[in-house]
């Protein structure tokens, strides 16, 4: 493979061939003609471009991305560099290298992606063919969600029987389930998109869901991390967690299909809602190789989407046959919103901690 991995404490470089101040919009010329194209001639052409390019840098927070990246590779005559690390870490590498005016990403795939575009420093992508098929997507974020980090309430099976489980979150608030959950003290975004749906969807005030919330805390151990939460139910340390990824159990399962933990019901269903926030690729508004920057974001939404599905477990964009989020409709996956990520999270923090009573 033919990928450049650059660590964030082990390089203090920048990836690729990037030029520096080569001023702002200098691939519009580019991702305009292919934004502007459909169909077969616009794959012929887009890869024909990308190939002379034969480049494409890619930052990313996001892990299983190397075979995505080699399955690329192996399809095109483009190689592909990498840069990856920590989300904030990949943030402020953005924000430093545009600032100095060295512009040398073109694609960053990661939660990240909306706070760069809410900044002004991404590219519009038209593909509706592969776009309509995300749920929740905004085509004015300009990022594509190749992701998505599902919030669920998953259960140890040894534990808790699942006929006694309540249809939606609220049911949890019954004084049968204290002392039996837990939560994680640091899914601010998840509240967020809990006091959404409540709000929008069940007619409930603010002060209604903050209430909720504040007798679940009251209730549940605080545990730190979608990993340990897991791990912690498969142990049998809590019965219920009620914010955990779905492919934080959807692993552990891939491990060992008879481990004591589930987020669906038999018969398929689920505890509602399933809070989403999108984690999703952008082009750079200056990408120093637009076309292959753009051929890697259809990839991503293609092929990359199964390989992982099938190699990551990780949640997809589009729900795929087979894949983790089979079977769930799309009305029934309720979306964070990115501008409360962006630009409310000092707020939603502090309410998160104040509702859970930390300081």
């Amino acid at each position: 493979m033919a990928s450049l991995v650059l660590t964030s404490c082990g390089d203090s470089g920048t990836a690729g061939s990037g030029a520096a101040d080569s001023g702002p919009g200098t691939a519009a010329e580019t991702l305009d003609k292919f934004n502007a194209m459909t169909g077969q001639e616009r794959t012929d052409a887009l890869v024909k471009a990308a190939e002379a390019e034969g480049t494409v840098v890619f930052y990313t927070a996001a892990s299983g991305m190397d075979p995505v990246i080699a399955a690329f590779e192996d399809k095109y005559d483009i190689s592909v560099e990498m840069y990856s690390g920590q989300s904030d870490t990949v943030l402020q590498r953005i924000l430093q290298e545009y600032g100095a005016g060295f512009y040398g990403a073109d694609v960053l795939d990661d939660s990240e992606s909306f706070s760069i575009s809410d900044q002004g420093m991404t590219y519009e992508y038209i593909n509706p063919e592969l776009t309509d098929r995300i749920p929740g997507y905004d085509p004015e974020t300009n990022v594509a969600a190749t992701r998505l980090s599902v919030y669920t309430q998953g259960w140890n099976t040894n534990l808790v029987n699942e006929d006694e489980l309540p249809d939606t979150l609220d049911g949890f608030t019954d004084p049968k389930w204290k002392g039996k959950l837990s939560i994680d003290p640091r899914d601010w975004i998840w509240y967020t998109g809990v006091m959404d749906y409540y709000t929008t969807e069940k007619g409930w005030t603010e002060e209604q869901v903050d209430d909720m919330i504040s007798t679940l805390a009251s209730y549940s151990t605080f545990n730190a991390g979608h990993t340990v939460q897991a791990q912690l139910l498969l142990a049998g340390e809590f019965p219920v967690s009620l914010s955990v990824y779905t492919q934080s159990i959807d692993r552990l399962l891939e491990k060992d299909p008879n481990a004591p933990v589930a987020w669906r019901k038999s018969d398929g269903s689920f505890i509602e809602p399933l809070i989403f926030q999108s984690q999703g690729a952008t082009i750079l508004k200056n990408a120093p190789h637009p076309a292959a920057a753009m051929l890697f974001v259809d990839f991503l939404l293609t092929e990359g989407q199964e390989i992982l599905a099938n190699d990551d477990r990780t949640p997809t964009a589009v729900p795929l046959p087979g894949g983790p989020l089979d079977g769930i409709p799309e009305d029934k996956l309720f979306s964070t919103d990115p501008e409360k990520f962006t630009t409310g999270r000092e707020e939603w923090t502090k309410r998160f901690d104040a509702v859970l009573g930390q300081k």
